[in-house]
């Protein structure tokens, strides 16, 4: 039977996949729209078993951002070149409109997800679109922030077109200095701080006891075996952890733009400038194709 380019056309928008693949799969399914689509998501799946194995670890971090929220997350290709790949960066835009609008709690939910644009879950869609290209595709992490409008604000950067997403939680009082200039300033400095110094945690109080309790004993152990006095492997304990907190905590760590000062001496700096209190609250760090 003759396949028109309305059925071609049809096809085509529920599937996102190209004309030529679309004519062939209506044209074997005899104009069977639905067993056309099967046969496509069959070849899809058939596809991305054979591609599995392959190690997917570039791609992109993206950001989006409403009032309250902010989600960043990373979708991975095997080349760079499939990264700028249009099929992979509409995928990427549509994916993070979905997420903003739905704010899932988990990757998991996220992934179930329906995109309108092509009917089919976060996943399916994935699935598809390793078929259309060829490569093994992912949508590997997800993570969300939110803020307190009334007293909070976050502050995001994006390094290397994609290969850094940050976003750092800031906590302002009195309020009336949340978008004033040095709040902003400072955020875009605690952001490329952390993309570029890659801390452990925010504040002391945010590094879980048990990797605390596991330092100091790493440290212990290391003075017991130094040759020193017994009675100084306390204090030897404790200069070690000075250090530990100076390399992972973001606002103990030397300043990227004056490495003699610690960063707790630039948010004194906006501090001063705004006539307010600023905290750091927390912040997110996806690094593409980085391990958790």
């Amino acid at each position: 039977m003759e396949i028109t380019a309305a059925q071609v056309k049809d096809l085509r928008e529920k599937t996102g996949l190209g004309m030529m693949i679309c004519k062939q799969a209506l044209t074997e399914s005899k104009g069977d729209m639905t067993l056309a689509i099967e046969n496509l998501r069959k070849q899809g799946q058939m596809t991305a078993a054979k591609r599995a194995g392959k190690a997917a670890k570039q791609g992109i971090v993206a950001i989006v951002s409403d009032a309250s929220t902010t989600i960043v997350y990373e979708v991975n290709s095997e080349t760079d070149f499939v990264a700028r790949n249009e099929d992979f960066s509409s995928f990427v835009t549509a994916l993070g409109k979905l997420l903003l609008a739905k704010k899932p709690a988990t990757i998991e939910e996220a992934r179930s997800l329906t995109l309108p644009e092509w009917g089919t879950t976060v996943e399916a869609r994935v699935t598809d679109l390793i078929g259309k290209i060829g490569e093994n595709l992912g949508f590997r992490r997800y993570r969300k922030m939110d803020a307190d409008t009334a007293c909070e604000r976050i502050v995001t950067y994006l390094h290397g077109q994609g290969k850094i997403g940050v976003a750092v939680k800031l906590s302002v009082d009195p309020a009336a200095a949340l978008a004033g200039e040095p709040v902003s300033l400072l955020g875009k400095d605690l952001a490329m701080q952390v993309a570029a110094a890659n801390p452990m945690a925010a504040n002391r109080e945010s590094i879980p006891a048990a990797t605390i309790e596991k330092e100091k004993e790493i440290y212990f152990t290391q003075a017991q075996t130094s040759g020193k006095p017994e009675k100084i492997w306390d204090k030897i304990v404790e200069g070690k952890l000075v250090k530990f907190y100076q390399e992972t905590v973001l606002t103990e760590q030397g300043f990227i733009r004056d490495p003699e000062k610690p960063v707790s001496d630039r948010i004194a700096l906006a501090e001063k400038e705004c006539g307010a209190t600023i905290k750091v609250l927390s912040f997110i760090r996806l690094e593409l194709g980085a391990e958790e």
